[in-house]
């Protein structure tokens, strides 16, 4: 059998590159060389190429409405119910890891997705949500179908996607076997190609072996209720202490970190109350959980044999075939450990790059050009526009393009947090700092931050007396938490916001001086949509196709005379009110394929907003803006002519007959 390349072996620049030029010559009908393709991953192309799949555009695979999947998931509702556990608990151990799990049957179609909430929303961008068809016939190699076909653990990391927008994935599958030991599902565990490795495969093979096993238990013992060793198995394989609690309050299961981390060691431990884990005023909350089979997250204080302990407990209900609560399954995890990992596997997550920030005035790219130029070194940033404008896309384009882009990105709104509790949020607290404080303390975001990006939104609303103690955190690079003695020396690069000219307030005594020029080494200073207008058509297009995705309809029509009312409008909250007027405009036509005025709020529409000009200049201007609109359709499209003619709503001839007289150019 084909061993599996060891994944920072896979990641590797060298490797990726070796396989990316293989794949360049395999999506152009050349042959690939020997041995520089596992023989899995090429006969994936292979299989991808013969069903027709495109290497280099996106693609967009089918997704079932909500009565299709309601009848997927009825079709497999003994394969759910044996593996929700198992997702459960997995969920609970790639939480804030920037790793997600996938669930999908064989036929490719998802059943769930879990994991960090940032990596879930990047990616229900590439449309992998419950009720898509992710096969290989329709988005090509992935680890997914190749564990079934192969059925056996796959990895499929970057360049050996056939895909070209799934490059930047690392995936690791295990398929999933019913009684018969025929492959009926699988389980995918994926990040982005430069997330740290958490024994991803092994733990992928462990959930989806344990999901067989459950299976065919059920199979053969459908009135068995209780869990069995195999989930103890499964408990003992998480990093979370994990037990199972009747009804009534009593322990019936422990995996061994519980065992060894909050039970110290008793056993036998069946039939213990969780009156020894809690205190007096959680319990009568905790018993009703049970009771009541109510899923809840909460952080509680728990005694261990080394003292009490803040942690985040979840409790998930057991039931039963009548789906009554029977108990509950709870998760424990040290509050600590949860930070710890958080920075080990790169804390907050940075989404946007530059290729993020659309437009092409060139008031605009200039300052794109001086961000990008401030990140290649770790100055200093601030970044000075008016709300909605986008500073806190620039700040994460400039992370995700600076030396400290594998490190976390730590956003804080120094206007949100009240002033009473700023100094604790930014710098943290010891243990017993003061009354109320968290038992073990609390690390503050500027350590949280440590080894990555603080992003300092209106830092215009920083109190005077906390602008010192942040301005000598600057000079010195290190913090003191409050009730501490001893510093703590950090490596943090500060981005710094605001909507407002900072050396004003420092004139007015409002702002620090020294702290102004310690912050503002590089000003990029980000222009209103208003000073920009030539960006708007292409904005609002670009608004109008992501929020239609969304919604999973297509593309609307855009009439000329929209864009002609919005170019006239002065957009005071910039291109946030843009982005929120194109998704009301959808809203209003959910059931039209076109957008028009009437879609349009009415200060933007109004008689006055988009008052009729001479025919002459009216013409013109309709013209600018259609030629924006078909050049930027032909770009999505690649330059295929049929396709962005197919999305304007007109022939192919009457689109190459509007380019010619409008001087587009293919």
């Amino acid at each position: 059998m084909e061993r599996l390349m060891p994944i920072q072996h896979g990641c590797s620049e060298a490797y990726q590159e070796k396989v990316h030029q293989a794949w360049k010559r395999f999506i152009e009908g050349k042959p690939v060389p020997p041995n520089v393709v596992p023989d899995h991953v090429l006969k994936g192309w292979e299989i991808s190429r013969k069903n027709g799949v495109d290497a280099v555009n996106p693609q967009v695979p089918p997704i079932l409405d909500k009565r299709e999947i309601a009848l997927l998931r009825a079709q497999y509702q003994d394969l759910l119910e044996a593996t929700d556990p198992i997702l459960n608990m997995l969920a609970i151990s790639i939480r804030d890891t920037e790793y997600i799990a996938t669930f999908s049957v064989a036929s490719g179609h998802v059943l769930a997705v879990v994991g960090d909430d940032n990596l879930l929303n990047h990616s229900k961008r590439q449309h992998n949500v419950i009720g898509a068809n992710r096969s290989i016939s329709v988005m090509g190699t992935t680890a997914l179908t190749l564990s079934i076909i192969e059925r056996r653990p796959i990895q499929i990391i970057g360049h050996e996607h056939y895909n070209r927008f799934e490059h930047d994935w690392k995936c690791f599958a295990a398929p999933v076997f019913n009684e018969n030991d025929a492959p009926i599902a699988s389980l995918t565990i994926s990040s982005h190609i430069s997330s740290k490795d958490i024994h991803t495969i092994m733990l992928a093979k462990s959930c989806a072996d344990c999901i067989s096993i459950r299976i065919r238990e059920k199979a053969l013992m459908r009135n068995q209720k209780r869990l069995n060793a195999l989930l103890q198995l499964v408990h003992n394989s998480l990093p979370e202490a994990v037990l199972a609690i009747q009804s009534d309050g009593l322990i019936s299961h422990a995996n061994n970190k519980a065992v060894e981390h909050i039970l110290g060691g008793e056993v036998p431990f069946d039939g213990l109350s969780i009156d020894k884990i809690f205190g007096r005023a959680d319990l009568p909350r905790i018993l009703t959980l049970l009771r009541k089979g109510i899923s809840e997250t909460a952080r509680l204080s728990v005694a261990t044999p080394k003292g009490k302990k803040s942690c985040f407990c979840h409790f998930e209900p057991i039931l039963v075939d009548n789906r009554k609560p029977s108990g509950a399954t709870l998760s424990i995890s040290l509050e600590n450990k949860v930070i710890s990992i958080a920075n080990q596997v790169g804390g907050n997550y940075a989404t946007f790059t530059f290729e993020s920030i659309k437009g092409k005035s060139p008031a605009l790219r200039k300052q794109i050009d001086l961000a990008k130029r401030a990140a290649q070194v770790n100055s200093r940033v601030l970044l000075v526009g008016e709300s909605g404008t986008g500073k806190e896309l620039f700040a994460q384009a400039i992370h995700n393009a600076g030396p400290l882009q594998t490190g976390p990105f730590v956003a804080v709104s120094c206007a949100a947090i009240p002033r009473g509790l700023i100094e604790s949020e930014l710098f943290g607290y010891a243990d017993g700092a003061f009354t109320g404080a968290r038992k073990g303390g609390m690390v503050g975001k500027i350590e949280l931050a440590n080894g990555g990006t603080l992003f300092l939104d209106e830092i215009n609303s920083l109190p005077l007396d906390m602008q010192g103690k942040l301005l000598r955190a600057l000079q010195q690079m290190e913090v003191v938490r409050i009730g501490a003695d001893r510093p703590t020396s950090v490596n943090v690069r500060i981005i710094a916001a605001t909507n407002r000219k900072l050396i004003e307030d420092v004139r007015r005594g409002a702002f620090r001086e020294d702290l102004y020029f310690r912050l503002n080494v590089v000003e990029v200073t980000i222009p209103p949509l208003r000073e920009r207008m030539e960006d708007i058509s292409l904005l609002a297009v670009l608004f109008f196709k992501r929020q239609a995705a969304k919604m999973n309809r297509p593309a609307p029509k855009v009439f000329p005379a929209v864009l002609e009312a919005m170019q006239r409008y002065p957009w005071p909250g910039n291109v946030r009110e843009l982005e929120n007027v194109c998704e009301r405009a959808l809203l209003m036509g959910q059931d039209e394929e076109e957008i028009t005025l009437e879609h349009l709020p009415l200060e933007i529409s109004s008689q006055e907003a988009a008052q009729t000009a001479p025919a002459e200049e009216f013409e013109r201007k309709v013209d600018t803006v259609y030629r924006e609109l078909i050049r930027t359709t032909l770009s999505d499209c690649s330059g295929n002519l049929s396709r962005a003619a197919d999305k304007l709503g007109i022939a192919r001839s009457t689109l190459y007959r509007r380019m010619r007289n409008l001087g587009v150019e293919k």
